[in-house]
């Protein structure tokens, strides 16, 4: 007689699985925070590329050149009137050197080469180059005068004085004349952002100047950039600051503004009372 006794395992029917009450450990991954942006407001403009935030650090702004000694007190108006006391998002770009966006999200840096307010010290940066290239061909901010000449022009050549000259005639008045180009960069709910050019195609210098528009739909101007803003109603007037009061015959400038409301296209402008074409 054989005695046969299963064995689980060993050729019988296998051992039921174990049963626990409590899951089994796994090891835990931990995900190293993520750098991201925040917001900060601006305390001190130390210059264009220069400032201190409100968590007392000072940084400076991505791609940004040392400010050009023709063009120090210019930019560091332009930096204070975009950045002092305004709210703006940091990025960390390898501390302490960042990107500042301005609350409409515009990228603060960017605009100030595209504006001539500083040059760009990365030639890695497409967008970069092309906002210096446009500001060198429209001779902005440090890209014309004073700080680059106008174009030299050969003078006249001397004549030989008379005996006795009849008196000369009356030299004709300059040929006045202007045109802008208005156009709307972003928008958003409730408000929107506009680069305004204004060429002087007169045949004279413009010393001293005030361009004026009318909205017609309840638009608000709420801070502006290389002019003087003043509203009156629909009425808008931009008046020239002191580091542009003159624009050369056959020269443009650019001024920027941010307003509240539907984005529109005035029909008219006229600068110093005279009627601007648009561009």
């Amino acid at each position: 007689m054989v005695l046969l006794i299963g064995v689980a395992g060993c050729g019988g029917e296998p051992a039921p699985p174990t049963v626990t009450s409590t899951p089994p450990a796994f090891p835990s991954i931990i995900e190293p925070p993520l750098r991201t942006a925040y917001s900060a407001t601006v305390q001190t403009v130390v210059d264009v590329r220069t400032v201190r935030l409100s968590d007392g650090e000072e940084v400076r702004v991505k791609g940004l050149a040392a400010p050009d000694a023709c063009w120090t007190d210019a930019s560091t108006t332009f930096a204070r009137t975009m950045l002092l006391e305004k709210p703006v998002e940091r990025t960390p770009d390898g501390e302490p050197v960042v990107s500042l966006r301005l609350a409409d999200g515009t990228d603060y840096g960017l605009l100030a080469v595209e504006m001539g307010m500083a040059r760009n010290e990365n030639p890695d940066d497409r967008a970069m180059r092309e906002a210096e290239a446009s500001a060198t061909s429209k001779r902005l901010g440090q890209w014309g005068p004073p700080c680059v000449g106008p174009s030299a022009t050969a003078p006249p050549a001397p004549t030989a004085p008379a005996a006795s000259t009849p008196a000369a005639p009356q030299a004709p008045k300059p040929v006045t004349g202007c045109s802008v180009a208005y156009v709307v960069t972003h928008t958003w709910p409730g408000g929107f952002r506009t680069d305004v050019t204004l060429r002087n195609t007169g045949a004279a210098e413009i010393n001293g100047w005030t361009l004026q528009w009318t909205f017609a739909g309840g638009q608000t101007v709420s801070e502006m950039w290389n002019a003087t803003p003043k509203q009156t109603g629909g009425d808008i007037s931009a008046t020239a600051v002191p580091y542009n009061v003159a624009i050369p015959a056959g020269e443009s400038l650019l001024l920027g503004f941010t307003a509240s409301g539907t984005s529109t296209t005035p029909r008219t402008f006229a600068l110093n009372g005279h009627a601007c074409s648009l561009a």
